[in-house]
């Protein structure tokens, strides 16, 4: 199994690059730059300073969407990462809930697995030298590129349509659906199912889970650390039903979510999310409780090859995203690999 790293770029782009740095130090196997503009810093500006900065670490956008960017802009910013890091770039693509709200869309409204389907299919052709047919009718193509580049993409998704979606157009699937070994099994048969729609199998794909994440020597700061993200995960569908008192739970959480405030720890919606979702929908606790908590989803559910850690962070009185790397990298890391 392999383990990335997602980043919230709330922090100046200087401090991003060294964290990026110091995951390639460590081991991690890529690192996810998030895509909510009026929240984080510029995606493709940090994606090329990491990208210069670095030598090994893979790199992509984690992820990029639809209704902000037109498929024919981000073809041309991949595609220039591409030649900053040659061999290190994929592509994730989902249909971005904070960007979103903070633009005043609805979830439901851009949540649409055949949006995403068109893009990662747009995305394709162009990276692949071919042309596309615009909404004007006109076809275009990246006059600049010389050579065909076969660019990983992976179709994000938490809910049934989304992740059969992933299973039908991505090379990968990001699941974002729980941390909880039974949720993840259901939430693979969703994307086996999209799989065999074209004509694939599960094991044709690249699974990673996108993970929530936060360690610490005090486990209830830890837990707490991470609600915000879990906060986040749980404005979106799941691949099961949740009993009647979850789901009352979940609804006074989406009506209580404050998208400015999804990239900080402090967040005040936090205080809406009970241990029980913690427990699923997160990595959280000491290196003891976390190393057990991958182990049981390497045993259960194998057909995960990556983790995708998303670290909560900044604020006060959590530890910084450097600590964390570096506690998972030194406690964690040498017992699930």
């Amino acid at each position: 199994m392999k383990f990335d790293i997602g980043i919230l770029a709330t922090q100046p782009v200087p401090d991003i690059v060294r964290q990026v740095r110091l995951a390639e130090s460590l081991g991690y196997a890529a690192a996810w730059i998030a895509d909510t503009h009026l929240v984080c810093r510029e995606l493709w500006v940090t994606l090329g300073a990491c990208a210069a900065a670095t030598s090994r670490i893979m790199l992509g956008p984690g992820v990029t969407v639809p209704h902000t960017r037109h498929v024919s802009v981000t073809a041309s910013a991949v595609l220039t990462l591409e030649e900053l890091a040659p061999g290190r770039v994929m592509i994730g693509i989902g249909t971005g809930g904070s960007s979103a709200q903070t633009m005043g869309l609805r979830l439901e409204d851009v949540g649409r697995p055949r949006t995403a389907e068109a893009m990662a299919g747009g995305l394709r052709q162009l990276t692949r030298r071919e042309s596309i047919r615009f909404e004007s009718g006109s076809e275009g193509r990246v006059a600049w590129l010389k050579a065909p580049s076969a660019l990983p993409i992976y179709v994000a998704g938490s809910g049934p349509r989304m992740l059969a979606a992933a299973g039908r157009a991505g090379d990968g699937a990001i699941v974002y659906a729980s941390t909880s070994p039974p949720i993840l099994r259901a939430a693979l048969e969703c994307v086996a199912r999209g799989a065999a729609e074209s004509g694939r199998r599960l094991g044709d794909l690249d699974i990673a889970l996108w993970a929530p994440m936060s360690i610490g020597r005090d486990r209830d700061v830890a837990r707490d650390h991470v609600r915000g993200r879990v906060a986040s995960a749980l404005r979106h569908p799941l691949p099961v039903e949740l009993p009647e008192a979850d789901r009352a739970a979940i609804a006074r959480l989406r009506a209580g979510y404050d998208a400015f405030e999804h990239a900080t720890a402090a967040s005040r919606h936090r205080e809406l999310v009970p241990d029980r979702f913690v427990d699923l929908m997160a990595l959280a606790g000491t290196p003891a409780e976390i190393v057990e908590q991958v182990r049981a989803i390497a045993r259960d559910v194998p057909e995960i090859g990556r983790i995708i850690l998303l670290p909560q962070v900044p604020g006060d009185d959590y530890l910084g995203r450097d600590q964390i790397l570096q506690m998972f990298a030194d406690e964690v890391l040498p017992h699930v690999q």
